[in-house]
């Protein structure tokens, strides 16, 4: 009976090639778990050039532990599966790398906020709901930084009501957006 195992290079490859993924899961659930309810969002978007920088050193440490013999890369034989297989890596690459970018962009926004706590006026525009996989309820509001978003819980979305007025304290994000010092509560 023949036994088929992966070498400890072909597991390094492996476990290299999936760190971005895993990372960007934990930084994902730790953002979206402690950050909904204080997070005044003004517009999140993520700069490709940054992903496509975080794809390049990944690649090239692959690389790099390719040419100094410390991983295998093992790709089918044939000319049309090793170019699927490459493909698909390089389509794996991107989008865990651009999910890394999310969550750390996400967290780094928190973590790095200002420490000044400021005063901005909060008018309650619209109210919105978002179905999906989860229901998620949002309140934007008009300030005089523009419109902004913020994710209640259900429980909280209908006390708000449209033309409400809120003093909020708020620290700034260290990229965007603006961070409540404690989560708005209505009368």
């Amino acid at each position: 009976m023949k036994k088929t195992s992966l070498s400890k290079r072909q597991d390094l490859f492996a476990i290299i090639g999936t760190l971005p993924f895993v990372t960007a899961a934990i930084f994902l659930i730790i953002g979206l778990f402690s950050l909904d309810d204080i997070y005044l969002d003004s517009h999140f978007s993520i700069d490709i050039i940054t992903v496509i920088t975080f794809c390049f050193i990944h690649l090239s440490i692959i690389l790099v532990l390719k040419r100094i013999n410390k991983i295998d890369i093992n790709f089918p034989k044939s000319k049309l599966k090793k170019l699927v297989s490459v493909f698909a890596y390089l389509i794996i690459l991107v989008l865990s790398n651009f999910l890394l970018v999310m969550g750390l962009k996400m967290n780094l926004n928190y973590w790095l906020k200002g420490n000044t706590v400021s005063k901005i006026e909060l008018i309650v525009t619209d109210k919105n709901i978002s179905h999906g996989k989860s229901t998620d309820y949002y309140i934007i509001f008009n300030s005089k930084n523009g419109k902004l978003k913020n994710k209640v819980r259900s429980k909280n979305f209908d006390s708000f009501s449209i033309g409400e007025t809120f003093q909020a304290s708020v620290n700034e994000g260290f990229f965007q957006g603006y961070f409540l010092t404690e989560p708005l509560k209505t009368n």
